[in-house]
């Protein structure tokens, strides 16, 4: 049996069977959620989906810190309640366990293989992750050369944080040989100061990097 429920980011809707379909009203499009990228369901204040570790690229990539997208405000709270029933169930049957995912269980929203920041352009090709700077960018920057390039295989985490007051959102990533101490984004030869309206374009680039780097 299906179930429909409207909410304030968009409709969720259970197939009966084993997928969710979340249609966001946003930029976030359609994304499917299998019962076997799901730790739990809850039905308080509103409804939220909780999904297992190293499901969801989005919410690796991110630390955890865009699980919003999985909290959502109901008006009819029946059917909240009889689709959160019915997902417990699947799980049940499906034994999902708690623990983090094997693999990715959910697909990025689609993103382009080039990302325009601040200071440095970052682009995929040819197993490559190429960094291109500006004039504009500090020498400590561009200390390593202009253009610079990463095997793709040397990279071990991709990182996407949110922008905090004057601070742009930054992309960065960290290969064997990143120091712990790490210069500020500003001066880091492998992270990407992101404009305002590129944000999201950005977390959906890290996300789909982290897939190539993590199967």
């Amino acid at each position: 049996m299906s179930i429909l429920v409207r909410t304030d980011l968009g409709t969720l809707e259970w197939d009966g069977t084993g997928t969710i379909r979340i249609q966001y009203d946003g930029p976030l499009g359609e994304r499917m959620i299998p019962v076997e990228a799901l730790r739990g369901v809850t039905v308080s204040d509103g409804l939220e989906l909780e999904l297992r570790e190293h499901a969801d690229p989005l919410l690796s990539v991110s630390a955890g810190s865009f699980a919003s997208i999985y909290r959502f405000q109901v008006a009819d709270s029946a059917a909240a309640d009889e689709f959160a029933s019915q997902v417990r169930i699947a799980r049940a049957r499906r034994a999902v366990p708690e623990t983090a995912a094997t693999r990715w269980l959910v697909a990025t929203p689609p993103a382009a293989d080039a990302l325009e920041g601040k200071d440095a352009t970052v682009a995929v090709a040819n197993g490559l992750l190429m960094f291109a700077y500006p004039r504009s960018a500090t020498r400590r920057k561009k200390a390593e050369g202009s253009p610079r390039s990463i095997p793709l295989t040397d990279i071990v985490e991709v990182e996407w944080t949110a922008r905090a007051g004057r601070q742009p959102a930054v992309v960065r990533v960290s290969t064997a040989r990143t120091p712990a101490d790490r210069p500020k984004p500003k001066h880091d030869p492998a992270a990407v100061r992101i404009t305002p309206e590129n944000e999201l374009d950005a977390l959906f680039f890290a996300a789909r990097l982290l897939t190539r780097i993590q199967p």
